[in-house]
């Protein structure tokens, strides 16, 4: 109750008194109770309330349905006659059927619930939650508001209640894309020009430009007077690195194209795990950061059994503005592959510095693969580089609307 109101009744008392009206001094003595309920009630209606988010799962693939459960406990006697629980949540995430408050913060939406409490009474309300769109969405935090039964005094508390849940990508069979079914990036098992090993080390050789310097082969190089390289043994299979520019235009202030954006992750991530299912190692690249944590995605080339989600974990969590043109990215992270290693470059774009790079990569005499997406090019007279256009918006809206496992 308000201070107004307060006033009212010590007024009414006081004239009751000045009087000597009992009527009125009983109303007064009875709008002092109902007013001190009120005022205790409202005070303690939040103790002892406790507000539950329990998600299925916090990892979901591209269309995915989980469960998500809301859980408000009133453990003390006194009952509560109303109480609303306003849960933020990510507007783009699909909550079976069920309508979302608008929210202040852009992106966001609140799940309301209202609900009515006896004492030490729990109440639980299920929905499903379908991972409709690819991202890190936050839940949290949860305002919780109640107050006493006669609608007097109101109660607000904020609980930092706060949850994730990671969206990968959607994954589509290559076929899909519009890529062959046969050796799409070329022969990964060669015969006679293999991938080596560097944890078997067999020998040393003279180095020769391109030779990265961390195989440098120190001690020979020592006794030898001459710059060594080591030598490793072959491995049966060679790597593929995905790099995904992230950019759909030229230049920044030409805007982002969302679809292709979401186009090129999704077919990124079909190249991954593709890659990982063949069981190739695989690694990513990407000119963009990943968040939380802020860290350029960078992601080495290997085949442990949890390659493929850390890759598609990468891909939910990066950010839609690229940092720096992709053939810097190609160039600073060539050095690193081994010899006669497979690229594939997923771009929107593909300019000519980009096109140097792919070519000097070739003549390194490794695999390179040019993934292009958005407007038809022509050929981009490349020699020795395969070259796939997988379209544009419309064939990401057919694949959009596709509903595949």
């Amino acid at each position: 109750m308000s201070n107004f109101w307060w006033f009212v009744i010590g007024m009414l008392a006081l004239v009751s008194i000045l009087l000597r009206n009992n009527l009125l001094f009983l109303l007064s003595l009875f709008m002092l109770l109902v007013g001190g309920v009120a005022l205790l009630w409202t005070r303690t209606c939040l103790t002892a309330v406790s507000y539950r988010r329990r998600i299925g799962a916090h990892y979901l693939f591209y269309g995915e349905e989980t469960d998500l459960a809301i859980e408000v406990i009133n453990a003390k006697p006194l009952p509560l006659a109303w109480l609303r629980a306003e849960d933020e949540m990510p507007a783009k995430l699909e909550l079976d059927a069920t309508p979302l408050a608008t929210s202040h913060l852009t992106g966001r939406a609140r799940l309301v619930n209202l609900m009515s409490l006896r004492w030490y009474e729990r109440v639980t309300r299920r929905y499903r939650l379908r991972g409709a769109r690819r991202g890190v969405w936050r839940f949290g935090p949860v305002e919780i508001i109640s107050g006493d039964i006669f609608g007097f005094g109101v109660k607000r508390e904020v609980v930092e209640n706060v949850e994730t849940v990671v969206v990968y990508p959607k994954l589509v069979p290559l076929t899909v894309l519009g890529l062959p079914a046969l050796r799409p990036f070329g022969d990964l098992h060669m015969p006679r020009r293999l991938s080596e090993d560097p944890l078997r080390l067999t020998g040393a050789r003279e180095y020769v430009i391109g030779d990265s310097f961390r195989h440098i082969h120190w001690k020979a190089t020592a006794h030898r007077q001459a710059l060594q390289t080591k030598v490793f043994e072959p491995s049966a299979t060679l790597p593929l690195s995905i790099f995904l520019n992230i950019n759909t235009f030229e230049q920044r202030y030409e805007g982002i194209d969302t679809e292709l954006q979401e186009y090129a992750i999704c077919a990124a991530a079909s190249i991954a795990r593709w890659t990982w299912e063949n069981g190739h190692p695989v690694g990513l690249y990407v000119n963009s950061i990943a968040q939380p944590g802020a860290q350029r995605i960078s992601i080495r080339p290997s085949s442990e059994p949890d390659q493929l989600l850390q890759i598609l974990e990468a891909l939910a969590q990066v950010v839609n503005q690229g940092r720096w043109p992709i053939e810097t990215i190609l160039q600073t992270e060539a050095q690193h592959l081994p010899y006669g290693a497979s690229v594939v470059v997923v771009t929107a774009t593909a300019n000519a510095q980009l096109r140097h790079t792919c070519m000097e990569l070739r003549r390194r005499e490794m695999g390179v693969t040019l993934v292009t997406l958005g407007e038809k090019v022509g050929s981009l007279g490349l020699p020795g580089i395969r070259q796939h256009h997988i379209g544009g918006r419309e064939e990401w809206d057919e694949l959009a609307s596709l509903d595949l496992a």
